[in-house]
């Protein structure tokens, strides 16, 4: 949970990492294909789903203490005979998961989380849009553009910089 509300993976994408995806030293992690429903793996959803995604500290951490405990190379999420997890296996525990915390979540709501926090804590639009993948920007800004922090104000400051400015011309001209 804490890779998919760190990064704005979708489930299918996590459930396709290798071990090897993940690179600790510059703390991303590679996207490049997914697990579909079948439990195959196939091409990401999007071309600009195939991605490299920072990871923030607090998901790097829980990376390697899941490494450290089940070790491996392969796929990064296994069963407990380290099979690679499958949609129906996920689906059981994301629900036992849900039902225990209360939580009303669907892994879905994981990617706005994710675009959300990045949106409001000031990211930009190509870092909002390029994290979960999404397919264009125009995407990223119908959905999060209320958002971004202080955007009133800084159109209003903005503009009055501008304003001053050509004020500031416009008496030049006039002394002139």
């Amino acid at each position: 949970m804490v890779l998919l509300a760190g990064t704005g993976l979708r489930i299918g994408e996590a459930l396709g990492l290798e071990v090897s995806d993940v690179d600790f030293l510059r703390g991303t992690v590679r996207v490049e294909r997914q697990r579909l429903q079948s439990g195959q793996l196939g091409p990401t959803k999007t071309a600009k789903s195939t991605r490299t995604v920072p990871l923030g500290q607090v998901v790097v951490d829980e990376l390697a203490a899941r490494l450290s405990a089940h070790g491996g190379d392969g796929p990064l999420f296994t069963d407990d005979l380290g099979r690679p997890l499958t949609y129906r296996t996920w689906k059981r525990v994301w629900k036992t998961a849900t039902s225990l915390t209360g939580a009303d979540i669907d892994t879905h709501g994981l990617r706005h989380f994710t675009a959300s926090a990045l949106s409001s804590g000031g990211a930009s639009v190509k870092q909002v849009s390029t994290t979960p993948g999404h397919s264009s920007a125009a995407i990223t800004l119908r959905v999060y553009s209320h958002l971004w922090p202080g955007d009133d104000d800084r159109t209003g400051s903005v503009m009055d910089g501008a304003l001053a400015l050509l004020a500031d011309q416009v008496r030049t001209e006039e002394v002139v």
